[in-house]
């Protein structure tokens, strides 16, 4: 590779069509740190990718056919896939030239349907992670998995943390009281979830924790924020008669999820499966008490900040999240703990990560 010019880097994002919101997050977040880090001789730039056809099919044709050939024409030194579901890329770059940062393997473990368009999807952007020779992660739990399915040299396995952002931040109880009063709707306690509603999320064991907790006369609600209640969740839902207490608010605008964060008594995340768990820092950032799930990426994120629960054991989480209710002393501990643990995780650091991985591959190809 040319050193005598400014070396160019080019991060390739999801498409804004898509909507995923924490993806589109991660690659601002982490594309604004790496132009403020980077030294003078990198020219680092993410250009937004061709609108595509409105239709689904449309949508999957321009995903896995006009966007591999727009990405193809860019010139780069060094092009950057910063979501991994779009490592079809892959198919149409020069694997020595790219990177591609893996967040989670989580279709390989969960399948979704055989001839679904997520599936189809997935297929060719596995087929594409096949060819990868350098690959970021999220967590040192991901590093191992794929050290096991794609026997990638150490070396190849780039470690770069995700971050918060500084949005993420505790507020007066006064700047969220309306919003806290909204959903408690007469409760006690407000507990939140943010994120989907796949069955990794494992939204079932916190439905009737939940349960369990109301059948002991504890006043509590559950806020989920980010999905929808599947079938299975809204027959749960209805057996438990959960249905006073429980909200789903859908999709929130990024700049007020602060404030629902703020908002609850506690943040609770039972997932059976997660490549890192950017929410239980977002909710830490906050000020807000964590109970997470001991599973896969997550004790690493959690630290001693947090508690830990095994992710089926549904009397655990309902006993963790009532000893924590009943305790103010243990609440504020773990507020105090989690604001410094979220304090480590900056993208300053994260970019630094990254342009540790650039250069280590720029230093190694032909």
């Amino acid at each position: 590779m040319a050193t005598t010019a400014a070396i160019k880097i080019i991060l390739l994002r999801d498409l804004p069509s898509e909507r995923w919101f924490s993806m589109d997050r991660y690659a601002e977040s982490l594309a604004a740190a790496l132009q403020s880090v980077a030294p003078e001789c990198y020219q680092i730039s993410m250009p937004l990718p061709p609108d595509q056809w409105r239709s689904t099919y449309g949508q999957l044709v321009g995903r896995l056919l006009r966007y591999p050939l727009w990405a193809r024409s860019l010139r780069a030194d060094l092009f950057h896939i910063v979501d991994h579901s779009y490592a079809h890329l892959l198919l149409a770059l020069d694997p020595v030239r790219t990177i591609v940062t893996v967040h989670d393997l989580a279709p390989l473990h969960f399948r979704g349907k055989r001839l679904g368009l997520s599936t189809l999807a997935w297929n060719a952007a596995w087929r594409g992670l096949q060819r990868a020779q350098h690959v970021i992660v999220d967590s040192q739990f991901i590093a191992r998995e794929l050290q096991t399915v794609l026997r990638l040299p150490p070396e190849c396995v780039h470690h770069v943390p995700l971050a918060v952002s500084e949005q993420f931040a505790p507020m007066p109880a006064s700047a969220v009281a309306a919003l806290r009063a909204q959903y408690l709707g007469g409760a006690d306690f407000l507990v939140l979830h943010v994120g989907s509603t796949q069955p990794r999320k494992n939204l079932p064991t916190l439905l009737m924790a939940v349960a369990q907790l109301r059948a002991r006369r504890l006043r509590v609600r559950l806020l989920q924020i980010g999905g929808q209640p599947t079938a299975t969740l809204r027959r749960l839902i209805e057996q438990a008669q959960l249905g006073e207490h429980v909200t789903f608010a859908g999709a929130v605008p990024e700049e007020l999820l602060p404030a629902y964060y703020n908002a609850a008594d506690l943040f609770i995340f039972p997932s059976l499966y997660e490549g890192f768990g950017l929410p239980i820092l977002e909710a830490m950032a906050c000020g807000t008490p964590v109970v997470a799930s001991n599973a896969t990426s997550l004790p690493a994120v959690v630290g001693e900040a947090g508690l830990l629960v095994e992710p089926l054991n549904t009397d655990a989480l309902a006993e963790q999240i009532a000893c924590l209710l009943h305790d103010e002393s243990l609440l504020h501990d773990l507020r105090e703990r989690g604001l410094q643990r979220a304090r480590s995780f900056t993208w300053e650091r994260s970019a630094q990560a990254a342009m540790s991985a650039y250069e280590s591959m720029i230093a190694s190809a032909p």
